[in-house]
């Protein structure tokens, strides 16, 4: 019995291949992040989850960290005990409705960090470096129109119809 030969490759195949391996690769450096703070995977994770959203001055409550990571709420306090722990994160109450935990990063674990983010950096920004700001913006409207679609996104912004896409409006 003989192997049916794989239809050639077509752009739509290649984007998402390039798409899959882009996301392997991006879990692979989350591993590494664990590695280099020397976290089990899933609290090395979490802690990059916390600083990428302190970084974007958006900062995640332990509910949206829980969501993010894919534990359950109590799977998600443990992890928060651990990192509390070890001087990584730690848990304030910043909203006018003080029920809301608001999650930060430590001083001793934006210090740890550092160097891995600043090695990474340099390659990120010299990658984007050779793209316009036009392009960008296609890839990063291409990239959200996609996470839209995807399984688990909300259902309550539901993804614009395809008419209203950059990449067919006139």
């Amino acid at each position: 019995m003989t192997t049916p030969t794989p239809p050639p490759p077509t752009p739509r195949t290649q984007v998402l291949e390039a798409l899959r391996h882009y996301a392997v690769t991006y879990q692979e450096s989350a591993h590494q992040l664990a590695r280099w703070m020397e976290l089990p995977t899933v609290d090395g994770t979490a802690l990059g989850e916390v600083i990428w959203a302190e970084r974007e001055d958006a900062p995640l409550t332990p509910a949206k960290l829980s969501s993010r990571i894919g534990l359950t709420s109590g799977a998600t306090t443990a992890l928060l005990n651990r990192l509390e722990a070890q001087g990584l994160v730690a848990r304030s109450r910043e909203s006018t409705d003080r029920r809301v935990v608001t999650l930060r990063a430590t001083e001793q674990a934006h210090e740890r960090i550092e160097p891995f983010l600043r090695r990474g950096g340099a390659a990120l920004e010299a990658a984007l470096d050779d793209y316009d700001d036009e392009a960008l913006e296609a890839v990063r409207a291409f990239l959200t129109r996609l996470a839209a679609v995807l399984p688990g996104a909300s259902d309550a912004s539901p993804p614009p119809p395809a008419d209203e896409s950059p990449t067919t409006a006139s």
